[in-house]
């Protein structure tokens, strides 16, 4: 996390359960700034003060007060989750808490990693970027006055009339979702949906016609095209703006799952793969620079073999915390491979990417210093390439892999810079 980030902030208060200090320390290790409480009116007035990003209770509650009468107080004044520390419950007994307030249960004996991991998921949706809505519709007039009710409702609009365009904007837009009229000049929105389907990069993309279509058979056949729903123009405002996020948001949910590592949450190898393929195509167009970084672990297999795969999953998950953070919407990072990890540095020279890189591995290294349970030195060596002219994407990769072979045949925990 860059330092003039703040911390999102986790109000703790369960210290009667085992291992609640070790979680208050883990939580900071992570990046959460966690502040404990064990008294009904101090928690309340944190609250009020200074509304935290989420709150972890224990099933025995407060010194002075019970859950059940801390938690609808939680409720109206939480801004985020609320997240529950218990034994196993029954279903009715989670209908109970969930009807109090409770948004997440987590339960006893206390697996930290994984709280962590559920946190920074939960966070994420919080620092969603606006939604993105492509809309297609030969009708100007129709298709700005949708796209202003979506535009007030904080969501980022990009309008075209000719169909044959959208192969441009689906690439430099991104769409979190593509709102298609059916009937247009130049080809009918379901034989574009079609043409769509076939490029799999975009095939998970959500495409929705909004037409003034009543039929229903002709509904049912242009769906079975390629459209995921299909919606009658000039509905409620607050319907469209509705149905748009609830479909966006299902489909940021579904994205993420299918296009990032699991152990990680950074992008798999196919994903960041894509993105650096998009990006090297954007630079060249467009004449900007772009630097791609390789960043391996060192001695990675002597970790595994001498402390486990569950501490050397710890040391992945730390580096990929730390890459995720600190790219700050600069580029990508994915999870290359085992312990190999990929950095795309958008608009970014060399020398620059490659500062940056060395910044993070001093981090690293303090990071894993801090961490209670690694008491062995890790730390990691990088290769950094600029691409030039008439390079791709793969060969962009092979000069980063020659710089990090460099690095480490020069004695690890290094930055190797691609001379060639």
């Amino acid at each position: 996390m860059n330092s003039d980030q703040k911390k999102p902030i986790v109000y703790l208060s369960a210290q009667q359960i085992q291992g609640s200090a070790e979680l208050a320390k883990q939580l900071t290790f992570f990046g959460f700034e966690c502040r404990s409480y064990m008294k009904q009116s101090a928690l309340l007035v944190a609250m009020h003060t200074e509304p935290p990003f989420a709150v972890l209770l224990g099933e025995e509650g407060l010194e002075d007060c019970s859950a059940e009468q801390i938690l609808p107080r939680l409720q109206k004044l939480s801004r985020g989750p609320v997240l529950f520390l218990t034994s196993e419950l029954t279903v009715v007994e989670q209908i109970h808490y969930v009807k109090l307030g409770v948004t997440d249960f987590v339960y006893i004996p206390l697996d930290i990693q994984k709280l962590i991991d559920r946190l920074d998921v939960l966070l994420e949706k919080t620092q969603n970027t606006p939604y993105r809505v492509l809309i297609v519709d030969d009708s100007e007039a129709m298709g700005k006055a949708s796209g202003n009710i979506l535009q007030q409702a904080d969501m980022q609009v990009q309008q075209i009339k000719n169909p044959l365009d959208v192969f441009v904007s689906l690439e430099r837009f991104m769409p979190d979702i593509v709102l298609m009229d059916v009937y247009m000049p130049q080809c009918s929105g379901d034989e574009m949906a079609k043409v769509i389907r076939q490029q799999t990069q975009f095939d998970s993309v959500p495409i929705v016609f909004l037409s003034t279509e009543t039929n229903r058979n002709k509904q049912l056949m242009a769906r079975s095209m390629g459209g995921d729903d299909f919606w009658v123009k000039n509905m409620p405002a607050e319907e469209l703006v509705a149905s748009v996020a609830m479909t966006c948001a299902r489909y940021r949910s579904l994205r993420r799952w299918m296009s990032c590592d699991s152990l990680t949450a950074l992008l798999n190898h196919t994903h960041i793969i894509e993105w650096l393929e998009r990006e090297v195509k954007r630079s060249q167009k467009e004449a900007l620079s772009l630097s791609f970084a390789m960043v391996d672990i060192d001695h990675f297999k002597k970790i595994n073999d001498s402390y486990g795969h569950a501490v050397g999953d710890k040391v992945i998950k730390i580096l990929a915390r730390l890459l995720r953070q600190s790219i700050n919407g600069e580029g990508a990072v994915g999870r290359y491979g085992g312990e190999e990890f990929a950095v795309v540095f958008s608009e970014t020279s060399m020398i620059r990417a490659a500062q940056k890189i060395d910044h993070w591995r001093l981090r690293f290294t303090e990071l894993i210093q801090l961490s209670g349970d690694i008491q062995f030195p890790v730390t990691f060596s990088a290769g950094v390439a600029l691409l030039k002219n008439g390079m791709d994407a793969q060969q962009l990769i092979d000069a980063a892999d020659e710089a990090l072979y460099q690095a480490k045949h020069a004695g690890r925990n290094q930055v190797g810079l691609y001379q060639g």
